[in-house]
């Protein structure tokens, strides 16, 4: 189980329904034939003491969806079966950011090479990405956790759910900050599109 929030992320991705974790020690291609392994977003700068977690990579299908999550975490987080939201102190930030292509509702539509385009997932069309100035959204189950949102869609590569929790009713412009600058060095891996997988 992910150390993410053991908490549903209801987003109109079907995540819960993402499988597909392999075991391949190849980091980008094929471990049998056509099998595509897809990579997580890495976090290519932290601040001193965040730590990251993630699922390494998945596996891609043609009618099965695909996901893979990353999470930057700014506290010793020790994993549970809880889960991090369990620990998060006061003050804390996570910065959670799955990688999706498909959702569970398209039967007939080609995974390996198409992403759905999904309502509320527009193109994203410049990085790094930008989060809100202001949100009325929470963690859910955690009303004092402030959530800020972003989601869209990577070219045809796969949708994103990016999500900043702040263990804080008001955050400050310092932990703002630090979490836009996380999120400015989020490396956005390419996922390839074939016609079979």
């Amino acid at each position: 189980m992910p150390p993410v929030r053991v908490l549903s992320v209801a987003v109109g991705l079907a995540v819960a329904s993402f499988v597909g974790l392999g075991a391949v020690s190849s980091s980008h291609e094929i471990g049998s034939a056509n099998r595509i392994i897809v990579q997580p977003v890495k976090f290519t700068q932290l601040p001193r003491g965040w730590k990251t977690f993630d699922s390494r990579f998945a596996t891609l299908s043609r009618h099965r969806p695909t996901s893979t999550y990353a999470d930057a975490l700014s506290w010793a987080y020790k994993p549970n079966p809880y889960g991090w939201a369990s620990q998060m102190p006061r003050g804390g930030v996570a910065v959670s950011v799955i990688l999706a292509r498909g959702s569970g509702n398209e039967p007939f539509l080609n995974l390996c090479r198409y992403t759905p385009h999904l309502s509320g997932f527009p193109k994203i069309r410049r990085l790094p990405l930008r989060l809100p100035r202001i949100t009325g959204d929470r963690l859910e189950g955690a009303p004092n956790v402030v959530e800020y949102r972003v989601f869209g869609r990577m070219d045809e590569s796969y949708n994103v759910d990016l999500r900043v929790d702040v263990n804080a009713l008001h955050p400050s412009r310092t932990l703002r900050r630090r979490a836009q600058f996380v999120v400015n060095h989020i490396h956005f891996p390419p996922w390839p599109r074939v016609k079979r997988c």
